[in-house]
């Protein structure tokens, strides 16, 4: 398969050429809006000062959905939207969108009433306009625990089925990139940027930024620049104007993964909180994933992580709704914590605030994208690069309308996913010694890009053993990260590329020497490197666990 071009050739690109669109950040956001200009035949730069998707793009609640709860307080609009894009994702990329069937529970005497659930699953069918085959179901107590019986609760009185998608946010994001590369961009990790450029008349025409890996300064030219940065963004526009005023309200979401022996749910369930917050419990294979929540954020934008309170309130949700469980702070196997940047409104809560998209366009032509929703990327790209268009224009450069919104994603196979799956388990005379469940891991991280990752066990056979004992992630995987994902630390390869920082039992600790063996040797790192990126990885899963000093 088609690789990124080396590093230090896509570095150089950003010095020598004048690009139209320079996109600053490399979440899920910015990669949307660098792929739409690409596919648009514009000439575009992405920097991320971190690995792509590094940011709060990795650490969701990976549920491509309508916003159920946005029901509640009135904004249909944002929810038949939402759902659109469901639709969409599920179309363009069936390996990471996959729709997940939902239990809503239904109890007497608190929470959301049974008639007023079924109410609101219904006008939620109704919003999804046919683009749902599933429609909702109401279950009685008694079918609801013959579907999951960890809810048993005498309170309990049914539960509402609907259905919304879940996915792998990480590669969500990476897709983006891989894509907007293979459309003609430029996009380079590890560059931070640290001013803006601007011409003798006020406009920004580009960036002052520092490659991290080697410490050299480097300007980047742009016609247009695009502040796609999430909770950096009033960062980027006081660099653009001191008197600029904030615009953002940082909101902290906060999750924690549990073992799925101690959490054995078999579906997906979203279960309603006294404060109106909805908590997910999704099952992710060895795990189960819980959150989320909703708090304002106070500290440091570079300091995020999940505090006690945050970890305290999801699991007094998860020991209510799953009383059997009676889940402790023993349980937690890692956290994660992420601030969604949301635009500001005042005399509402945080919780009430709107998550739809803000477009910005300053007098020196800087374009701000902030707010919404990991469902809603492709069109927050879109609309983005329609506001960069404009700017372009007085420049004398004229783009083409989207392409992305039919663009199916790199790894869509041209098939459906179950003939696709198939179609790689027959495949089988020579990869014998993978199992079929690591085959359709496969499948369903990289879709039709699953070929590749085989490949390197046809070559090596080593390459099949599992990174840790008892899950599907296989040593190939790490492998081809370096050579074909841009990944650049254990961190990247662990909880980005793959998921053991928080599906493991040891966060991946255990697979660590192996790890930094096989990415060394693609990186071609020296002993002093490779044992500082182990102390890098390390610090990230100490950090992930703070929270139990502080409580």
């Amino acid at each position: 398969m088609k690789a990124f071009a080396p590093r230090a050739q896509r570095l150089a690109a950003l010095e020598e050429r004048i690009f139209d669109v320079l996109v600053i950040g490399g979440g899920i956001t910015g990669a949307a809006v660098a792929r739409d200009a690409a596919a648009r035949g514009l000439s575009a730069a992405l920097v991320e000062k971190g690995d792509w998707a590094s940011g709060t793009s990795w650490r969701s609640s990976k549920l491509i959905h309508g916003g159920l709860r946005y029901l509640k307080t009135g904004n249909v609009r944002l929810v038949f939207e939402s759902l659109s894009e469901r639709a969409r994702l599920s179309r363009l990329a069936p390996h990471l969108v996959r729709p997940t069937d939902f239990l809503f529970p239904a109890y007497r005497g608190r929470g959301v009433p049974g008639w007023q659930l079924d109410v609101g699953l219904t006008l939620y069918d109704l919003l999804a306009f046919g683009r749902e085959a599933r429609r909702h179901r109401r279950l009685s107590r008694e079918e609801t625990l013959r579907r999951e019986r960890m809810l048993e609760s005498p309170e309990l009185a049914g539960a509402g089925l609907y259905s919304d998608g879940r996915t792998d946010d990480a590669r969500l994001t990476l897709e983006n990139v891989l894509d907007a590369a293979s459309l003609g961009a430029e996009p380079v990790s590890r560059v931070a940027v640290e001013a803006l450029e601007k011409d003798p008349q006020g406009r920004v025409r580009g960036a002052r930024g520092r490659d991290l890996e080697s410490g050299r300064a480097l300007v980047i030219r742009a016609r247009t620049v695009v502040n796609a940065t999430g909770p950096w963004g009033d960062t980027l526009r006081k660099w653009d104007d001191a008197d600029a005023h904030a615009v953002l309200r940082l909101s902290r979401g906060a999750h924690l993964t549990v073992p799925a022996a101690r959490l054995p749910v078999a579906e997906a369930v979203a279960f309603p909180m006294d404060d109106g917050r909805l908590v997910f419990a999704v099952p992710y294979g060895s795990v189960t994933l819980l959150g989320t929540t909703d708090t304002d954020h106070r500290g440091a934008v570079e300091d995020v992580r999940a505090a006690p309170e945050d970890v305290a309130y999801i699991l007094t949700a998860a020991r209510r709704t799953f009383p059997a469980a009676a889940l402790s702070d023993a349980d937690v196997v890692s956290t994660f914590a992420s601030l969604r940047p949301l635009v500001a409104q005042p005399g509402v809560g945080v919780g009430e605030t709107s998550r739809e998209e803000a477009i910005e366009v300053a007098p020196s032509g800087l374009v701000t994208v902030t707010g919404g929703k990991l469902t809603t990327h492709v069109r927050m790209g879109r609309k983005a690069v329609d506001a960069a268009a404009k700017q372009l224009a007085a420049s004398g450069v004229s783009a083409g309308r989207s392409r992305t919104s039919d663009r199916p994603f790199p790894g869509a196979p041209a098939q459906p996913m179950p003939e696709f799956v198939a179609l790689l388990l027959g495949g089988r005379d020579a990869n014998q010694y993978l199992s079929d469940e690591t085959i359709t891991h496969l499948a369903y991280r990289y879709g039709r890009r699953a070929w590749d990752v085989l490949r390197l066990t046809v070559e090596d056979r080593s390459l099949s053993r599992p990174i840790v004992e008892g899950l599907s992630d296989i040593d190939a995987e790490i492998v081809f990260g370096a050579r074909f994902e841009d990944a650049r630390s254990l961190f990247d390869v662990l909880a980005r590329r793959t998921h053991l920082f928080w599906q493991a039992p040891g966060q991946g600790m255990e697979a660590l020497e192996r790890a930094a063996d096989l990415l060394g040797k693609e990186l071609g790192w020296t002993p002093d490197r490779r044992r500082s990126a182990c102390d890098e990885y390390g610090r990230e899963v100490a950090r992930s666990r703070e929270w139990k000093q502080r409580s």
